[in-house]
């Protein structure tokens, strides 16, 4: 992948296209930019008051755009369940501080019986936190969504471009729907999958989706060699990271499409270039 484009022209590009949607909200960090009101675990986010728990590296996807290391393997990995115990500990020394937790794989449903368990502790340690869960939706049936609503967690995240804007997984986010108080779709704003995406837009309206959270796609060392396209660079140093050229851009032009259709739901541009900078 060629990185022939810079930061400074890529933010730009976004502002002018931010100048063109009126009404934009800007929150808290400046990392979420979106058309309405975000959903609890947004606001939660955007004050830097959550804690990513990840569950596990197992996942039962194959994305092309996945930036993390994760694997296929039917065993569990011995370093899981080290990787949960050291986040456990991590929770403990910050609950003071923390409003929310970020259930993360991997693919959390592969992870019940854990997931289970340190929701328990957690909720234990501390009454009230808000959980949401990040999923495939390749699992999301009656019952591993029942598992989830009767721990008390309020929130679902769909990555629908995991199965490339499935059927079958658009059926399960509507069955989310009539379970939990948020169900929220969340992908990656790859090019290559844009018409995908803005096909089944009608039927996510339909659905009555509280939320379409849009990725800038971030470029890792998981991902460079399956990507399409050109990547820039954002910051310097340790704080340096890669991200796909066109990709924030595709986010503007599916909000701007969500508006001209007046689609109920907020859609959210969810640029971590920027996370926990201030502008």
């Amino acid at each position: 992948m060629e990185f022939n484009h810079t930061e400074s022209d890529v933010m730009e590009e976004i502002k002018q296209l931010q100048a063109t949607i009126p009404g934009l909200c800007y929150h808290g960090t400046h990392q979420a930019v979106s058309t309405g009101s975000l959903t609890p675990s947004c606001e939660i986010c955007t004050r830097m008051a959550y804690m990513s728990f990840q569950l596990g590296f197992r996942c039962n996807a194959k994305c092309p755009f996945c930036f993390l290391s994760t694997y296929n393997a039917d065993a569990p990995d011995e370093d899981e369940k080290y990787n949960r115990q050291a986040l456990l500990e991590e929770f403990h020394r910050r609950k003071d501080e923390l409003e929310g937790i970020a259930l993360t794989g991997g693919e959390p449903l592969l992870y019940l019986p854990e997931l289970e368990a340190c929701v328990s502790e957690m909720q234990k340690a501390k009454p009230g936190l808000y959980f949401w869960v990040y999923t495939n939706g390749i699992l999301a049936d009656d019952e591993h969504l029942g598992v989830l609503r009767d721990l008390g967690i309020k929130e679902v995240r769909f990555n629908l471009a995991a199965t490339n804007y499935s059927e079958k997984t658009l059926e399960n986010v509507e069955r989310a729907r009539g379970m939990f108080e948020q169900v929220v779709v969340e992908v990656p704003s790859y090019p290559k999958q844009k018409e995908k995406l803005i096909g089944c837009l009608g039927e996510l309206n339909r659905i009555g989706i509280d939320q379409l959270n849009l990725q800038e796609l971030l470029v890792t060392d998981a991902n460079v060699h399956r990507l399409e396209g050109e990547g820039y660079q954002s910051g310097l140093l340790f704080l340096k990271k890669f991200f796909l050229y066109g990709s924030r851009k595709m986010t503007y032009e599916v909000m701007r499409y969500c508006i001209d259709k007046k689609y109920s739901f907020t859609v959210n541009d969810c640029s971590a270039a920027r996370f926990g900078r201030m502008p």
